[in-house]
């Protein structure tokens, strides 16, 4: 039972008031009518939007493949790439052979040189074993771009699945080793060396997850951003000799980011005291779990048994269709976005989304200038900050060039490693180059928005400006609600706990006084422990410190966005439906963030997920929000309604 209404009361459980669970009031009957697809972790507002886009972008990619060299150049690329993925026949007749080269070579290795020269080229291909190259906004002048290099080698998704000794983990753990030796028994190891192999490759995987950062140490920016003179970090790592390897790879700065310096000493004396037969097998497996979505149908299956079904709690594979509608986007990205934004995305609906996010920076400003807690010293730089924002909406001005991308339909996996090769030569060419502010982060036709705190910026693809986020003819209350609060949010970002240790150039600079960044923390704590009192599935509850900083943006883009409201004058329009504004953009607010999840996605997204589950993103903010018990009439005491003095207020 699914709705194209932008608000729709006959999907409203009057049983649930709406002063206690908002979130369920008005989403529980539509989730009860939805449940979690089979072949998804979660389902609900963004996905199902996100579905009917790649719906579109499949005719678009299948449009493209037809035409064949009769389209064309971008039209040649995204066909190509799609038509070679789409054949299975050819997929599952090569087996492993696509991998053939690297793993004979794999197979060749005797020496730490060796070693790092195998090493060493799939950098240049994009896709390093051990640890990450990339290239971003210098973090202390975003005019220029620089390298950062990061921790990396693991194959389940955080430090702690590998260190908590729960007896949930422990499993898990279990089920890891016995997915690694399966993949190894597929490339046609002998079952039971793959499984001590698999043992072995789980111990050295274990030994860096503890020199990893967690997930949570890793959203701040005093942590993982660390400045090196290139030519002293072979003495970091001396064995990997680190700093002549990074200008190997191509990285022409004069100095480069380490995320985890300490984790480098740890993966260097790793691969020192490592048997290279087990590095060998770590090399193999890193492959094949890089590369099973693009390998014969005995890879697929297994890398979905695991990654999909155990970790996600998805029942059955998405269909080719889509997983391959997935990975053109994610390795030609913007070729496709090219494609859908000529058919979804009109000048005038570009037009009301730029008034809005006008009206949302106007809010901000307000909100700065009348903020009770902040001194006069930092209020300035704030202000300072907010008018250096920039924003992108839609699609970009120019599109990315891939005039030296050159993709055929023999092979997908050969598609798949020349696409990531081509974005890592394309990376590395900007090190020499200003920073290029017409770049974007994400392709147009994904459902997502950011705030980049290096560039100051905040951006809006076309793919997420669309019902149930923003309605073209919807009144104003409902898009305040939606999209508004989503622009709100990443606004909010440049001024989280994160984003705030950012200045209004982009750079990584404390422009707080002290007794004002004091008591930001204690204000922010209050929505830390609020949070963690959330249950998520058993006896999971949200982590407030990870999902801080969308937990801040949450509440500041819902405040924000109903003050620009209410400043433009809507709070005075006429019912609708009987409903007042305020009312129509709470309603609106709580319909987007619907979302049913598997306990098992709830599990891992409690562990990786930097947001907090949607009934909290609903029912988190609004509790704080007076204005809410106001429109809805919510006593004091109820659940929907925190008492003054608990209530969390950063901006």
């Amino acid at each position: 039972m699914t709705s194209n209404q932008p608000l729709d009361a006959s999907l409203w459980d009057d049983a649930i008031p709406a002063g206690e669970d908002f979130y369920h009031h008005v989403n529980a009957r539509w989730l009860a009518a939805n449940p979690v697809p089979a072949e998804y972790p979660m389902w609900g507002a963004y996905i199902e939007l996100d579905h009917n886009n790649k719906d579109l972008t499949r005719r678009l990619l299948e449009e493209a493949a037809a035409k064949g060299e009769a389209g064309d150049a971008i039209g040649r690329l995204v066909g190509n790439y799609y038509a070679a993925g789409m054949d299975e026949a050819a997929i599952a007749a090569a087996g492993a052979e696509p991998l053939r080269p690297y793993l004979d070579r794999i197979a060749t290795i005797e020496t730490a040189e060796d070693l790092r020269a195998f090493a060493l080229d799939m950098h240049k291909a994009g896709i390093g074993p051990f640890f990450g190259t990339g290239v971003e906004a210098d973090f202390e002048d975003s005019s220029v771009y620089l390298a950062y290099v990061g921790q990396g080698g693991l194959g389940l998704p955080e430090r702690g699945y590998y260190v908590d000794e729960d007896e949930r983990s422990v499993v898990l753990r279990g089920a890891y080793e016995a997915h690694v030796a399966t993949q190894l028994r597929n490339l046609g190891a002998d079952p039971d060396a793959a499984v001590a192999s698999a043992a072995a490759i789980l111990a050295f995987e274990h030994r860096l997850a503890v020199a990893s950062l967690s997930r949570l140490q890793a959203r701040d920016p005093k942590v993982t951003m660390n400045r090196f003179e290139v030519e002293t970090l072979d003495a970091t790592a001396p064995g990997i000799r680190l700093g002549t390897f990074l200008r190997e790879v191509g990285i022409t700065g004069a100095t480069a980011s380490v995320d985890n310096p300490g984790f480098f000493l740890t993966l260097d004396a790793a691969l020192s005291d490592t048997p290279v037969e087990t590095l060998r097998d770590v090399l193999r497996w890193h492959m094949v779990r890089q590369c099973a979505s693009a390998l014969a149908p005995a890879f697929e299956n297994e890398n979905f048994a695991f990654y999909g079904r155990i970790l996600g709690g998805q029942q059955e594979q998405q269909p080719r269709w889509k997983r391959i509608v997935g990975t053109t986007s994610t390795d030609i990205g913007e070729a496709v976005a090219q494609l859908f934004v000529r058919v979804t995305f009109p000048p005038e609906a570009k037009a009301r989304v730029e008034q809005l996010v006008d009206h949302l920076l106007a809010a901000m400003e307000r909100a700065i200038r009348a903020n009770v807690w902040m001194t006069e010293a930092t209020r300035e730089q704030a202000l300072t900050k907010l008018a250096g924002f920039s924003y992108k909406i839609g699609y970009p001005a120019e599109w990315r060039d891939y005039s030296g991308l050159r993709l055929d339909r023999t092979s997908y996996l050969a598609n798949r490693l020349e696409a990531s090769a081509f974005e890592m030569r394309r990376q590395l060419a900007q090190l020499d180059k200003p920073m290029d502010p017409g770049e974007w982060a994400m392709p147009a036709h994904v459902v997502n928005a950011y705030y980049h705190p290096l560039r100051n910026e905040i951006v809006f693809p076309a793919g997420i400006l669309q019902p149930p986020f923003f309605y073209a003819d919807a009144d104003d209350a409902v898009n305040y609600g939606g999209i508004g609060t989503v622009i709100g949010h990443e606004i909010t970002h440049g001024f989280d706990d994160t984003g705030s240790r950012f200045d209004a150039e982009g750079a990584l600079r404390d422009w707080w006084t002290e007794d004002d960044r004091t008591e930001f923390e204690r204000r922010a704590n209050v929505i830390v422990e609020q949070f963690n009192g959330y249950q998520v599935v058993d006896d999971v509850h949200v982590n407030g410190k990870l999902t801080l900083g969308e937990n801040i943006a949450d509440l500041g883009g819902l405040t924000i966005s109903l003050d620009a409201m209410h400043e433009a004058g809507d709070d005075g329009a006429p019912l609708i439906d009987g409903l007042a504004p305020d009312q129509r953009f709470f309603l609106a607010y709580a319909t987007m963030w619907r979302m049913g999840y598997t306990d098992a996605a709830s599990r891992m997204l409690a562990n990786v997920d930097t947001h907090s589950p949607s009934r909290y993103r609903v029912n988190g903010p609004l509790a704080n929000t007076p204005a809410f018990a106001a429109a809805f009439g919510v006593p004091d005491g109820a659940a929907m309604a925190l008492p003054a003095d608990q209530r969390a207020k950063v901006w």
